[in-house]
């Protein structure tokens, strides 16, 4: 069984409290994630999470955006308390006491990253007693890592916190930490899944890495690093597209494919999915990786914000006409204080406070000069 360690604060600072919050915030959602999986995958399927934001999606695109993370608290506590029918009621208590928190951890959430004030360790003991009660309540582990940090936040302003100083250790006959006296744990366990579907492009890759090696060739092609064969016979549509999009996130090295025609590689240092061989899954609103590059609509124009050039004035003539709809759909759609990004795949995207949705799919010929790599 793997787990998820809890950072704790060190001091009374912005960056320490920080830490402690957003580590505390992740831990949760990625428990409440895996409990999640493990109940619902045997009766809706592996890809449960996928047809359930697509069906809400449908219900609500103003509210549920296709691009969802199951392991959001600010989604899954939102859709237990407000969607009409949910599967996240299956996954934990529809109780009064269960509402109410969700209610003020949301709330909390929404005030650290949006009010104009700078939290104190106070607050976040505030926070991490609510995420405390809720996991007592829902029989979580996270109650444990939330805890510990309340204790750890009573010792710093109490000055018997001493960074650098050994730490007492959690009890282990008790791993909880909180029927005794003892030390409550900081990791939260979570439990292995046996049969997990693949995450979206760009994720970081699940489960072992595949022996079968490829290389891409300077003519372009695809080859069996074992046995020199091309692949071109097992990628359908275009492979100098799939290639495009394969390694203009410029990992290192070479490229694995799974059975399933999974092809990953190292990104920055990690084990990322690139892509398929085959079609890519249906459903994913942004494959691949955000581009470093930053569009805003001005004058109903579609602008990259570091040169300020239009869309359409950069584009070639005969793609003329196709940017001017791309610059129409994404004008349509934007608000102020709404952002404008595109990945690697070109999937021109729109983010605001309520997720992720997907604007328009775009190629090099259609889009910024250089920019999709």
């Amino acid at each position: 069984m793997s787990g998820y360690v809890v950072e704790l604060p060190d001091h009374n600072t912005y960056g320490e409290v920080m830490k402690g919050y957003f580590s505390l915030m992740r831990g949760f959602g990625l428990e409440f994630a895996n409990r999640s999986h493990g109940i619902l995958a045997p009766t809706h399927g592996t890809r449960w999470f996928d047809e359930y934001v697509a069906w809400r999606n449908e219900q609500d695109p103003v509210h549920v955006k296709r691009r969802q993370s199951p392991a959001d608290p600010s989604f899954f506590l939102r859709e237990f308390l407000s969607a009409p029918e949910t599967v996240y009621r299956e996954v934990i208590p529809n109780t009064g006491d269960l509402r109410v928190l969700s209610k003020k951890i949301i709330d909390t959430r929404n005030t650290w990253l949006h009010f104009a004030d700078e939290p104190s360790v106070l607050q976040l003991r505030e926070a991490a007693e609510y995420l405390r009660d809720f996991g007592t309540r829902a029989s979580m582990s996270v109650a444990g890592p939330a805890t510990r940090m309340i204790k750890r936040i009573d010792r710093i302003k109490s000055g018997q916190h001493q960074p650098g100083q050994a730490q007492e250790t959690s009890p282990q006959q008790d791993p909880s930490g909180l029927a005794g006296g003892g030390e409550p744990p900081a990791e939260i366990p979570l439990e292995p899944i046996a049969v997990e579907p693949r995450p979206p492009i760009g994720s970081l890759w699940r489960g072992d890495v595949p022996t079968r090696r490829v290389k891409v060739t300077r003519t372009r092609d695809v080859v069996d690093i074992a046995t020199g064969a091309s692949l071109r016979g097992e990628t359908s549509g275009d492979l100098g597209e799939k290639i495009r999009q394969w390694t203009s996130a410029r990992p290192l090295g070479d490229l694995w494919v799974d059975t399933d025609g999974a092809v990953g590689g190292f990104v920055e240092g990690q084990e990322r999915l690139l892509g398929y061989t085959g079609e890519d899954p249906e459903g994913e609103t942004a494959r691949g990786f955000l581009v470093k590059r930053f569009y805003d609509i001005r004058d109903g124009r579609l602008v990259d914000i570091d040169s300020g050039s239009a869309l359409g004035d950069t584009v070639g003539a005969g793609c003329a006409e196709q940017a001017r709809e791309i610059e129409d759909a994404v004008a349509t759609v934007v608000e102020p204080g709404g952002t404008i990004r595109v990945t690697n795949y070109g999937d021109v995207l729109y983010l605001d406070d309520t997720g992720t949705s997907r604007i328009a799919v775009v190629t090099p010929e259609t889009w910024f000069p250089g920019h999709l790599g």
